[in-house]
């Protein structure tokens, strides 16, 4: 059972208290107190004089299991491989250290979710189109990374950008999880944008299926997402476009060279044009974009190259805001009460100098607002 500390911040409002007054009560540091908040377990003594001066019991502390609270209940994994309990395991490991973090989220009255009664392709355009126009992208333009990252914001998904563990990132650029009933997507920061898009779609789907992971085929659900996701990143329309631009040759190298004018400037992958194309009949036989697709891919900057383009704290707050700002408010009400160490584990960044200008100018940007 986990230490529900964020009970602290509710009841010390209830009996008049501040954290300040509390610390003192207890001869303990503000820095101690906003440890426990954030989940660490008070010494046998000063559990018990918390509770005293709370009107709790140590028991309401621990009302909820890890279990109950958590969930990683699918996965899209790279190149469609099996999901291995290693994966399931360091994930689920990523997500518990925002369990406390999101026990402290506000209560969305309403959060959008889709379902239908069968995963058949008429319904998978149905939830598509449904996704595209909340996200506000034109008919004939396919999905962006940026767009995709606009619309998980609407739909109240909370982005968290980490470097993934090794045993992770070589299967997985991003996973879906639901934490203290929050939806959050989970994104490899070291991923191209260009191959994160359709991974990121995927993940898009899940959240607003909103699925118990027992009460589903996975296979099934995963086929399903795959579909959504591509019509929602390259719609038909697009698609013909495409088609018929490229076709106008019928040399190989011709072809190949189109594709990749359309990806640059429409930024998105080469491979996810050439299989969508492939998929509905309308790529031309002999056609194999290889090395292409793996070209276009390094000229474009990864996610992390994108938040640290800039070396001043204060860019990266802002592309954190840009990209993420459900999560970044949800951060910034802890700001400056949580510790250095544990701000810097919830925002990703390896060292404490970092954390502190981030945790400055996240306050910064608040008393400006």
């Amino acid at each position: 059972m986990s230490f529900n500390g964020s009970i602290i911040k509710t009841k010390i409002k209830e009996v008049g208290q501040t954290i300040q007054g509390l610390s003192k009560e207890l001869g303990v540091s503000r820095q101690t107190i906003n440890g426990w908040i954030s989940g660490a377990v008070p010494r046998g003594s000063h559990l018990v004089k918390l509770c005293s001066i709370l009107n709790l019991k140590p028991g309401d502390f621990f009302s909820e299991s890890t279990e109950n609270i958590l969930s990683v209940p699918l996965h899209r994994t790279i190149r469609n491989k099996p999901v291995s309990q290693d994966m399931r395991e360091t994930s689920q490991q990523l997500a518990e250290q925002y369990v406390n973090l999101f026990r402290q989220a506000p209560t969305v009255a309403v959060l959008p979710v889709v379902r239908v009664q069968q995963r058949t392709p008429e319904n998978a355009a149905i939830i598509a189109n449904t996704l595209r126009e909340l996200s506000g992208i034109a008919n004939d333009k396919p999905m962006d990374y940026e767009s995709a990252f606009k619309l998980l914001s609407k739909l109240g998904v909370y982005v968290i950008f980490r470097s993934f563990p090794e045993d992770l990132k070589k299967d997985s650029y991003a996973f879906y999880s639901r934490i203290a009933g929050q939806r959050v997507v989970f994104v490899n920061i070291d991923t191209s944008p260009l191959d994160l898009i359709y991974y990121l779609l995927h993940e898009t789907v899940h959240a607003t299926r909103d699925e118990e992971p027992g009460a589903i085929d996975i296979a099934e659900e995963e086929k399903f997402c795959d579909l959504v996701a591509e019509l929602m990143q390259f719609p038909d329309f697009y698609i013909d476009n495409v088609a018929r631009y490229i076709t106008e040759s019928k040399q190989p190298a011709i072809i190949i060279n189109r594709m990749k004018e359309v990806s640059r400037d429409n930024k998105h992958s080469l491979f996810g044009i050439y299989y969508r194309l492939k998929h509905k009949g309308l790529m031309p036989e002999g056609v194999m974009v290889g090395g292409a697709a793996t070209n276009l891919k390094t000229a474009v900057p990864t996610i992390r190259q994108i938040l640290f383009s800039h070396k001043d704290s204060r860019h990266y707050v802002e592309a954190l805001y840009a990209l993420s700002p459900n999560f970044m408010s949800l951060i910034e009400q802890q700001v400056p009460e949580c510790s250095i160490r544990k701000f810097g584990e919830w925002i990703g960044l390896d060292t404490s100098m970092d954390a502190q200008a981030v945790m400055g100018e996240i306050a910064r940007r608040k008393t400006q607002k």
